[in-house]
């Protein structure tokens, strides 16, 4: 006889929080797992010893009995949300800690579950729950928000790539010495990093940028270290990474 399946809302759970500034989650571990990502404003995280940044775009799977600890950072309120996975669900997913891309549709998601959660659990919501569950198992997965490789080629044009004296210079300018095709270097990054070259370097002037900006350098003075002309350009590209300006992130 077939085992009866208790309905998800039983075994996935949807909380959101709202982080003042300096608000600090010690470090403690769940018997669920999490997924955990921000609505706006950044989180820091440290997961077993290595430091993780949570911008709105991307999200955190940590896995059951995996001690993280966390940090707000901004000035402004953050909205976060964690979604708890019960135990068979997190079969599902990887054994180690992910950095997961969030999606519009996600977003957007999560935000019609929170509405409909507060009513008595419908088929819609089980349904909603379901769409939930698939969008987090097949959302692209990384190492890290900026992940590394030990591959003897890569390697050192990723040293180059994350210097910050040569942010000012293009991609091309960088690897004009590299005596590999274009097709080559990008199989080989997509093989390593599970990125294009192009996105890596934008996560580590995001991941520069952040941290310049905490201890006080002007939005002028990035955009013309990063290669911008016009603070402008700057500004758009930030927000396009992070959901927030410049400005909002030095304030906090």
């Amino acid at each position: 006889m077939q085992q009866h399946q208790p309905p998800l809302s039983e075994w996935i759970e949807v909380h959101e929080y709202f982080y003042e500034h300096n608000d600090e989650i010690t470090a403690h571990s769940c018997i669920w797992g999490d997924f955990n990502f921000s609505l706006n404003g950044i989180l820091d995280y440290e997961i077993e010893g290595t430091h993780y940044l949570s911008p709105p775009n991307y999200g955190l799977w940590i896995p059951a009995h995996t001690a993280h600890a966390c940090i707000a950072r901004e000035l402004k309120t953050t909205h976060y949300i964690c979604i708890h996975l019960h135990p068979e669900l997190c079969k599902l997913f990887p054994s180690q800690t992910k950095t997961v891309e969030i999606s519009s549709f996600l977003r957007h998601l999560i935000k019609e579950v929170l509405r409909q959660q507060s009513s008595t659990p419908s088929t819609e919501y089980q349904h909603l729950l379901s769409v939930l569950l698939d969008q987090l198992r097949t959302a692209p997965a990384y190492e890290h928000y900026l992940p590394q490789t030990q591959h003897a080629v890569l390697k050192p044009i990723l040293q180059q790539l994350c210097n910050p004296e040569h942010f000012a210079l293009s991609l091309q300018q960088l690897l004009h010495n590299i005596h590999l095709t274009e097709r080559h270097l990008l199989r080989l990054s997509q093989q390593e990093l599970q990125l294009s070259l192009a996105e890596w370097r934008n996560r580590a002037k995001i991941l520069y940028a952040i941290e310049q900006l905490h201890v006080g350098s002007t939005v002028k003075k990035l955009a013309y270290d990063l290669g911008y002309q016009h603070s402008s350009s700057f500004i758009e590209f930030f927000k396009r990474y992070t959901g927030q300006t410049p400005a909002q992130i030095r304030e906090a």
